[in-house]
């Protein structure tokens, strides 16, 4: 499954646990649209620093990170695009 899939899985599993089965584009602004809250936001950080390595402590956290699935995506990106710089 490509990560992209396995993401949108993710929030799709935590909007369903709220009730919230709608569906929402990749560019949706889920947080500012109140679709996540903020604890949601943890529980998303904590899956990529598990899934993907990514390390919030060395990078700083931005809540526009994981503000939608393409900005996920991105942080995905840029990060593993770092990685491979050192």
């Amino acid at each position: 499954m490509n990560n992209r899939l396995v993401i949108r899985e993710f929030v799709q599993n935590l909007l369903s646990q709220k009730g919230d089965r709608a569906a929402f584009a990749d560019s949706e602004q889920l947080i500012a649209r109140g679709r996540l809250q903020s604890v949601d936001t943890v529980e998303v950080v904590i899956f990529l620093e598990e899934k993907y390595g990514i390390d919030f402590a060395e990078i700083g956290f931005d809540q526009n990170q994981v503000e939608s699935i393409d900005n996920i995506m991105a942080l995905i990106d840029a990060y593993g695009e770092r990685l491979a710089m050192t």
